[in-house]
């Protein structure tokens, strides 16, 4: 019967998550409809998605008009643009039609973080009710992560940096779970790397963090055996939509003022850093919890490496832009979902029910400010008038 119970409640979990979705999914069309097309986006679609067949952007055809030769994006964009016509363009203006790949990847990313946690939980040995408070916690990460800055901005644009963001976030969550598949982990960093070609940083530090945890739980070789299973093909893949490429000269302010600009960005999400150490510290205690401190891992070494990234930016002769750095907004859903991961290990030393209730009322009361800060209350707010507006139409 408890069984039954915690079958019911994830699967209203990921019918309230739907719903979410779907809200948010209705608010960024709003926004796109509101928004003219920005110069890059009207020669994206002209010269990058129109002019250039599939086969030529995947032989990096991309690389004549763009900067970053990836072609995933354009690819699914590409799609949308030969079925206009046919479907009618839903009925929207061309500026929430071409916008609305970039709108679905960035709800869909935090459903299938979610189911991907709903499964890891499920099967989990907790008891019951820690699984269930874990259920609980989970259902509200899309308020950590879709009204962050840039991620909530580029849900309503034609440009690849929403779906950079979504497969970031989806391939940190299949790090963070308990058991990983190889193939899984390899496909998502794969796509990564055909999606953006600075996903060569992301796919280094995956791979940094995946080593040093199968190092520690199997041996230098198996790991070493372990990450070229995983990396190899998103190396690959990187290198040849990365290299050789011409990013042209358009740094034309002086570094000094380039690197005092990108420290402002990188020292304004710093405090993420002792965050990040106390879920990975937090994680390591326990060997059950241990392999899920790869995902955490894996954020925090590409954070520490952003001097670095900012130095082969310029050095490539591309200017600074925070757009670059779009999956730093995945760091707060990053820690939530380690804290959802960590609890377990913690109450179940309290072996009296009562007593894991009043921690988890003190977790859920002290969670309450981080989840719902005022600008996610305001932005909400938005999101419940326009969905409602939306079905009065209707």
């Amino acid at each position: 019967m408890r069984g039954c119970y915690l079958k019911s409640f994830s699967a209203f979990v990921i019918v309230t998550v739907i719903l979410m979705a779907f809200c948010n999914f209705i608010n960024q069309m709003y926004r796109a409809d509101s928004k003219d097309f920005w110069g890059d986006e009207t020669y994206s679609l002209k010269n990058t998605v129109q002019g250039i067949t599939y086969l030529g952007l995947l032989g990096k055809g991309a690389g004549r008009t763009e900067a970053n030769a990836a072609p995933l994006d354009y690819l699914f964009t590409k799609m949308l643009d030969d079925m206009k016509q046919g479907v009618g363009s839903f009925g929207v203006s061309d500026k929430v039609y071409y916008r609305l790949w970039a709108n679905f990847v960035m709800v869909f990313s935090g459903f299938v973080v979610i189911c991907l946690f709903v499964r890891d939980i499920r099967y989990s040995p907790s008891s019951d009710l820690v699984r269930m408070f874990q259920l609980l916690l989970l259902m509200f990460l899309p308020f950590v992560y879709l009204y962050r800055p840039m991620t909530y901005h580029y849900a309503a644009e034609v440009r690849p940096y929403a779906l950079w963001f979504a497969l970031w976030f989806i391939t940190i969550a299949v790090c963070s779970l308990t058991h990983k598949a190889k193939f899984i982990l390899a496909l998502c960093l794969s796509l990564l790397a055909m999606t953006m070609v600075g996903s060569v940083f992301q796919i280094l530090s995956v791979g940094i963090a995946y080593f040093a945890l199968r190092w520690q739980q199997n041996g230098w070789k198996q790991a070493i055996m372990d990450c070229s299973q995983v990396l190899i093909v998103p190396v690959f893949l990187v290198v040849y939509y990365a290299y050789p490429a011409s990013y042209g000269h358009r740094n034309d302010e002086p570094w000094a003022d380039a690197w005092h600009r990108f420290f402002i960005l990188w020292g304004h999400e710093a405090i993420i850093i002792p965050m990040l150490l106390v879920a990975i510290g937090s994680l390591c205690l326990s060997k059950r919890t241990l392999p899920m401190t790869t995902g955490p891992l894996a954020v925090l070494i590409v954070f520490l490496m952003g001097p670095l990234i900012f130095w082969a930016t310029l050095s490539r002769g591309y200017f600074f832009t925070e757009r670059q750095y779009i999956y730093y907004d995945a760091h707060r859903a990053v820690f939530w979902l380690g804290l959802i991961n960590i609890l377990p290990f913690y109450l179940e030393k309290l072996k009296v029910p009562k007593k894991q209730l009043l921690a988890m009322a003190v977790i859920f009361a002290l969670s309450i400010p981080y989840v719902f800060p005022k600008k996610t209350i305001s932005m909400t707010q938005v999101v419940l008038q326009r969905t409602m507006a939306f079905m009065h139409r209707r």
